[in-house]
């Protein structure tokens, strides 16, 4: 099975899959390279499914203004499924990791429930 933020899929159903891609970007090692817009997403998943894409592997990890909830009403609205990525980058893209560190595995578990 495959996680979407939809639910569980069978491998099969994800079709053409864009296999790595930011709908949502926020860092401050690239100030002023947000992507942060939820209309203009969507405008991008409604052109991809428009020329036959089915699946897309979201890869911004926590912390990094993925928006999850963002994530779900895009696919619902698009069709298209969405494969939301965990985990952390280099630290150069947060602020502060010192709240996190201790709780790591709670973070990443509850975000792949």
């Amino acid at each position: 099975m495959v996680r979407t933020v939809l639910g569980d899929i069978p491998p099969e159903e994800l079709g053409i899959c864009d296999a790595h891609d930011h709908l949502f970007l926020r860092t401050p090692a690239l100030p002023g390279q947000e992507l942060d817009d939820a209309a203009a997403a969507l405008v991008e998943v409604q052109r991809y499914a428009a020329l036959g894409g089915q699946s897309i592997v979201q890869w911004t990890p926590h912390g990094m203004g993925r928006q999850w909830d963002r994530l779900v009403e895009i696919s619902r609205a698009t069709g298209v499924h969405i494969v939301a990525a965990t985990g952390l980058h280099q630290a150069r893209h947060y602020a502060s990791l010192e709240d996190i560190w201790d709780r790591l595995a709670d973070v990443f578990i509850a975000e792949l429930s």
